[in-house]
């Protein structure tokens, strides 16, 4: 059991060696920066949202869809 144990403490210590350790420098995030613009992507503002047979528009309207 000692020789068990003994080889996890040498397990934990090994993973606390390599994760304790800070990282120097100044990470800026390059992947997280906005994406290219793309043309036509703001279209679907222009449309109502449809929830049921009401149609709701940005600026606040609703309308009733008849069938």
């Amino acid at each position: 059991m000692s020789n068990e144990r003994a080889g996890w403490l040498k397990d934990i210590e090994v993973a606390q060696t390599m994760t304790t350790n800070k990282m120097s420098g100044v990470y800026l995030c390059p992947e997280l920066k906005s994406s290219t613009m793309r043309i036509g992507q703001d279209d679907h503002a222009e449309h109502p949202s449809r929830r049921g047979n009401t149609l709701y528009y940005r600026d606040g309207r609703t309308e009733k869809v008849t069938l």
